[in-house]
């Protein structure tokens, strides 16, 4: 049964990359080398290795990256979660969370005015309803903003842009990313096996984990 199920996604996830690569237009030259650099020969026949993998797009169209971003974060044909959302911004941290996304977009460098003022409302709507429906209080230490950075290129609708911003925030994100949480005693642990001297050093030091990684 659980081959089957596995086949199944298999096939879909196969279907969903082909029509995306598909969809580039005349540009034969480009498919095949994208086709050839994913390892897609043999009827695009991908294993859960290479579906996991990391895939190198920064070279196709925006509009075929941000139909591989969906596929791999399999958010695509997901409808809009913020269709029920007024839109209003008027979190306590408000402020906070708008000068953030305003350094977010300052750090892209070349973007027109118009399109920067486009892309902040887009961030800031993203975080404050993610904050909004999760009961989260945005603060100076999270560096969320910075994970939409990767995503602003790709032109996505809003609705899109939060849909993967989920994705990654529950799938990628460890919880308990705080001061003295759980994912940073694991990562001592993990430390303390491959680089015993290193480890010993920074807690002679009293450096820990949360204090150089939490902006990670």
């Amino acid at each position: 049964m659980a081959d089957a199920v596995e086949e199944v996604l298999e096939g879909s996830w196969d279907q969903d990359l082909a029509e995306a690569l598909d969809s580039g237009g005349s540009d034969l030259d480009l498919e095949m080398d994208i086709q050839g650099e994913l390892g897609l020969g043999g009827g695009l026949g991908l294993d859960g290795e290479e579906a996991s993998g990391v895939i190198r797009v920064q070279e196709l169209p925006a509009q075929q990256r941000a139909k591989l971003w969906k596929i791999a974060l399999n958010v695509a044909g997901k409808g809009d979660s913020l269709s029920s959302w007024d839109g209003v911004l008027d979190l306590p941290e408000q402020t906070l969370i708008h000068t953030r996304c305003q350094q977010l977009i300052d750090q892209l460098g070349d973007v027109a005015e118009e399109e920067g003022r486009d892309m902040v409302s887009d961030v800031e709507s993203v975080i404050t309803f993610y904050c909004k429906s999760r009961n989260i209080t945005f603060t100076p230490d999270l560096s969320w903003p910075h994970l939409l950075k990767p995503l602003l290129g790709l032109q996505l609708p809003r609705s899109d842009l939060y849909n993967c911003f989920y994705a990654i925030m529950n799938k990628y994100i460890p919880r308990d990313c705080v001061v003295k949480g759980r994912p940073f005693h694991l990562y001592r642990l993990l430390l303390q096996y491959h680089e015993p001297e290193l480890c010993s050093f920074l807690d002679t030091k009293k450096i820990t984990p949360d204090s150089y990684t939490i902006h990670w």
